[in-house]
């Protein structure tokens, strides 16, 4: 599928982190996200029952694509991870996160934490050198930051995330928060 950008603003609070679980939970209350579905075997198989059944599988593919001589013996990580994630019951942004191993989310809720610099999982401020050249201020106003976001403003690289603050005059009114995620 590939990693998705995404973005969400919300009002501004002193603490980002509790910012960050806002975007979160409104992007979950909102169903601004991708969901994988589970195979829906993993609910009706035992852990064993469905590894065995997705390893023979995997294994026929090998043996047809490789001969049965250089086909090897496929790995039952995925398999089990796919089996463990399909028993989560989704409530809410984390155990969507948590259902979903591989792909993520591709939304905010790929993002679980505030970091001060460039971090996986994590959003960190966007730096100073980026905000002047995107900006030519610290303090942009929100019709600039959504203007950058339209223009390639982007965050960091994949699986990170950037926050903005935008201003209404010298007052923060605004969290925004972007980055790319999933698979």
């Amino acid at each position: 599928m590939g990693a998705s950008q995404w973005n969400r603003k919300v009002p501004y609070q002193p603490d980002v982190d509790a910012a960050l679980r806002q975007a979160r939970r409104e992007a979950y209350a909102d169903g601004d996200y991708y969901r994988r579905e589970a195979d829906p075997r993993a609910r009706q198989m035992s852990e064993e029952e469905y590894v065995a059944a997705e390893m023979a599988e995997e294994r026929a593919h090998l043996v047809a694509e490789f001969g049965e001589e250089d086909a090897g013996e496929p790995d039952d990580t995925f398999s089990r991870d796919f089996w463990r994630a399909a028993q989560i019951d989704v409530i809410d942004p984390d155990s969507l996160l948590d259902s979903q191993p591989y792909s993520g989310t591709h939304s905010i809720i790929d993002m679980t934490g505030v970091a001060g610099s460039p971090e996986g999982g994590k959003v960190a401020p966007l730096p100073a050198a980026d905000l002047d050249k995107w900006f030519g201020t610290d303090r942009p106003d929100a019709a600039a930051v959504e203007r950058a976001l339209d223009d390639g403003l982007d965050g960091f690289e994949r699986w990170h995330g950037a926050y903005v603050i935008a201003y209404e005059g010298d007052r923060p009114a605004w969290i925004y928060f972007f980055g790319w995620s999933g698979d």
